[in-house]
């Protein structure tokens, strides 16, 4: 009896132990209910704020923020300040926890926190400093330098927050999340990489620019004019030579020579690398309008700069190159300017009249020249006159950096420095664990200016078989009667057949240097291209083509490259772009 008296008492607690259990699990089930519902209730009110938010974010315009519109900015805040008043507290972070749920509820706190704080801190310190980029904005030739350089602490302040905000992000789970916010994520992640490289270029440029314009003492520089007309590998010839003063911010054009009047030497004006005249023999060095051959453009800068001392001397301590396409994104900026010979320059002729129809009007190369000297003269002296909108003229050298079409170098060690890894500084390729990069430098092989007609394009693809097909597209677009053109633009004199180095008269000569990522394994190409050697640890090829007017031509080269998983091609500034789609079968 007394067993069976012990095993009812056990068995009633054992149900009443089962009753508490199933109490509890089910106060915690309700609970958790409870609190997903509060939460809910709290995220169904943030949503309309957060993808309102999300709308502007997707649409705010960069560039305007940093010339100080802060507009959209505040509309942005404003959300984002109505959004985060739903989240947090103490229930919002038992949510979080929760499996499955949690990581939701965290990412959406996450997300909006950070976007709050970018647009609060970040975009917002941005703003300010973009009120007081009108010190960029030359009055009468001079910018103000000491405001210039008032402004670098607030854009490294907000580029510091950027880079914060883009480290949080990073943090963000996505593969597990809902779809609304795996995309926010996506979206905030894509507007930070647009605004990190522009605020640390305007960093590096607010840094930059105070001694490089004679804050502490007058400045020379060169500025490079390269004419796309006839291909190098940073854009064209350096067609004209700009000799630039700068004391205290105030910019003067003190002298300007055309490239060809520079004497054509024996030898290098000053050694090459052994690497670059393993590629190009001693021709940059021989020629101041070959300077630009060089892809490392800090060598190539001191070539032009040589070439200046021993002819005019005075000490130039910055290079400068730029070419007509970036002229047209100024005038963009500017308006049209007009020039003594009664032309007016805007942004959609510039090119044309400077790339093309002043060979067809005037048969003088004197005249070309004086023409040149002309519309650059015009230009500039609109640009540094003030009469640039700002938030224009911001997005004018923005696009001509991205592009590459504005290079600069400096004797100066701290400034080149700061020019170090940016698009400015006109570096070869670098491969690293992120990226694999490839090169493709475009040099016109006949001496003539029919590289204005030439389209190109280049793109790389990864195959199914670790191989990576880089492909290059070159076509003709001269008109069909092209030999009927003036002997200066075909190269020849007297009506020859062939130019002198022999290229049939009417025909476009294109080198294309290849530029292989560091360490990559060259597996086949589809055209003849011919192994130079190496140029800093690159495999270089030469691929040369020969069209008509009308013709194409496309090379395949499959490699095995040895670095990032990432795909870029660094090529040629151009003034008509191809695209094309590499092709794993070819």
């Amino acid at each position: 009896m007394a067993s069976t008296r012990w095993w009812h008492r056990e068995a009633n607690y054992q149900v009443k132990a089962g009753r508490v259990a199933l109490g509890l699990l089910i106060a915690f089930v309700l609970g958790v209910l409870a609190v997903l519902a509060w939460s809910g209730i709290s995220v169904a009110r943030a949503m309309p704020h957060i993808e309102r938010a999300q709308h502007i974010a997707a649409e705010l315009d960069t560039q305007s923020v940093l010339s100080g519109d802060t507009s959209q900015l505040d509309e942005l805040q404003h959300e984002l300040t109505a959004a985060r008043g739903h989240m947090g507290g103490p229930i919002w972070s038992v949510a979080e926890v929760i499996p499955w749920v949690g990581p939701q509820f965290s990412a959406a706190r996450t997300l909006t926190e950070t976007l709050d704080e970018l647009a609060h801190d970040g975009l917002a310190t941005a703003a300010e400093a973009g009120a007081g980029l009108d010190a960029l904005q030359p009055n009468d030739g001079q910018i103000d330098v000491d405001a210039v350089a008032a402004l670098s602490p607030q854009i490294q302040s907000a580029h510091a927050s950027v880079q914060n905000a883009r480290e949080r992000i990073a943090g963000i789970e996505s593969a597990g999340l809902v779809a609304p916010l795996r995309e926010g994520t996506a979206q905030v992640d894509l507007l930070l990489g647009e605004v990190e490289p522009t605020l640390e270029g305007t960093a590096r440029a607010t840094s930059l620019l105070p001694a490089f314009l004679g804050a502490n003492g007058q400045r020379e520089h060169l500025l490079l004019l390269q004419n796309n007309a006839e291909w190098r590998s940073h854009g064209g010839i350096v067609g004209q030579v700009i000799h630039i003063t700068a004391t205290d911010g105030y910019i003067e054009f003190s002298d300007q020579v055309p490239g060809a009047d520079f004497p054509q030497l024996e030898e290098a004006v000053t050694p090459l690398d052994f690497d670059t005249e393993l590629i190009f023999g001693d021709r940059p060095g021989r020629y101041m309008q070959n300077s630009t051959m060089i892809p490392e453009f800090s060598e190539g800068a001191q070539v032009a700069r040589q070439f200046w001392l021993d002819e005019y001397g005075g000490d130039p301590s910055g290079v400068i190159a730029t070419d007509p396409v970036a002229l047209s994104y100024i005038l963009e900026a500017t308006g049209p300017v007009h020039l003594p010979t009664g032309d007016e320059l805007t942004s959609d002729n510039v090119a044309q009249l400077l790339l093309n129809e002043a060979y067809l009007r005037y048969e003088d190369p004197a005249e070309q020249d004086l023409f040149f000297a002309v519309a650059a003269d015009a230009i500039f002296d609109a640009l540094l006159g003030g009469e640039a909108e700002p938030a224009e003229a911001l997005r004018a050298i923005t696009r001509s950096i991205e592009e590459r079409r504005l290079l600069v170098w400096s004797t100066e060690e701290r400034e080149r420095v700061l020019l170090e890894g940016t698009p400015v500084a006109g570096e070869m390729p670098v491969s690293d664990a992120q990226s694999t990069r490839f090169g493709v430098y475009l040099n016109e092989g006949g001496g003539t200016k029919l590289s204005y007609y030439t389209a190109v394009g280049s793109s790389a693809a990864w195959c199914g078989d670790n191989t990576a097909v880089l492909r290059v597209t070159l076509r003709n677009y001269a008109p069909e009667d092209i030999e009927d053109y003036p002997d200066y633009l075909l190269a020849t004199f007297d009506g020859d057949a062939h130019t002198a180095s022999g290229v049939p008269r009417g025909i476009t000569r294109t080198l294309a240097h290849v530029y292989l990522p560091e360490g990559a394994e060259f597996i086949g190409s589809s055209q003849n291209a011919v192994h130079l050697g190496q140029h800093d640890g690159r495999p270089v090829y030469e691929w040369t083509t020969d069209l008509a007017p009308g013709e194409s031509a496309t090379l395949d080269m499959r490699v095995r490259p040895m670095t990032g998983p990432q795909l870029e091609v660094l090529s040629t500034p151009v003034l008509n772009d191809l695209d094309v789609v590499p092709e794993c079968g070819a």
